[in-house]
């Protein structure tokens, strides 16, 4: 008896209910696709205009650049995965850096306040300058697209006006240092200096 209740419930799943599916389904179906509710709209535009911003990637100098607002910035990157908190040489000078490690980015930003000062790419960035420039051009190119750089050596070529230090290896370009003008950040005095 057991064995004929379990026979009759396997047949009723495997066999009744796929067939009163099939006769359901059709008219539910097409019901569902014609009726797409607002919410919905809104979320795919959303992903739209993310799917957008994947795409495009990081432009340093577009929508990445020093001097934009950190909400901005943090908006675009997402979470960092580090946040270390960095003594300057007074207490108004203290700074905070949010690293990307998965974007090669690292974020500076003097402490309470709003705007990024410097950001740093590292050899793993992926994305671009807005003229073109990306880790691994060599130097012609970067000579090309920003002049001949008022100091220069086989490590590190200065455009301190523009706030550009690009670490070099080989004569090709593998990491960046970007300031906004006259930034208080202790890196930035380092690099002046030298």
């Amino acid at each position: 008896m057991k064995i004929a209740k379990h026979f009759f419930a396997v047949w009723l799943v495997l066999i009744i209910v796929p067939l009163s599916l099939s006769f359901a389904a059709p008219e539910s179906v097409k019901n569902a696709a014609k009726v797409k509710p607002k919410a919905v709209a809104k979320v795919i535009k959303k992903q739209a205009k993310v799917n957008k911003k994947k795409i495009e990637g990081f432009v340093v100098g577009k929508n990445l650049k020093v001097g934009m607002v950190l909400n901005q910035a943090i908006t675009l990157l997402g979470v960092p995965k580090k946040v270390k908190v960095k003594r300057g040489t007074e207490p108004n000078l203290d700074s905070i850096s949010m690293e990307y490690a998965m974007h090669g980015v690292v974020i500076h930003a003097l402490s309470g306040q709003q705007k990024v000062e410097a950001i740093e790419l590292l050899p793993t960035f992926k994305g671009q300058f807005a003229n073109g420039i990306k880790m691994g051009d060599k130097v012609p190119t970067l000579i090309e697209k920003y002049g001949v750089p008022q100091t220069m050596s086989d490590s590190i070529a200065r455009y301190p006006d523009k706030g550009l230090y690009f670490s070099l290896k080989k004569n090709v370009l593998v990491s960046t240092w970007i300031f906004v003008k006259n930034s208080k950040i202790l890196s930035h005095q380092l690099f002046k200096s030298h």
